[in-house]
């Protein structure tokens, strides 16, 4: 069995980021953030384990304006916010 640490820490800490974001590059988005200066990612499997989809990233990406074929980082949407905020509040 895996553990699951790796996903539990990765979850402690984007509970703690002020301002999560979609991140795109190389035609895939992920929800990243910055923790101590460094970016963190959370995976497509990690995304599905928030209860997020895949196609609630793309569609935030939409309403920011994004593509993904356009690299670069584009803010969340109220969506995904409200989801965050029911999982660590």
């Amino acid at each position: 069995m895996i553990s699951p640490e790796p996903f539990v820490q990765k979850c402690k800490s984007l509970a703690k980021a002020k301002n999560p974001y979609l991140d795109v590059l190389d035609g895939r988005v992920v929800l990243a953030w910055m923790d101590d200066g460094a970016a963190n990612f959370m995976e497509r499997a990690d995304v599905i384990g928030l209860g997020l989809s895949y196609d609630m990233l793309l569609d935030a990406l939409s309403e920011a304006g994004g593509a993904i074929d356009v690299n670069g980082r584009y803010p969340i949407d109220d969506a995904i916010r409200r989801r965050l905020g029911r999982i660590f509040h």
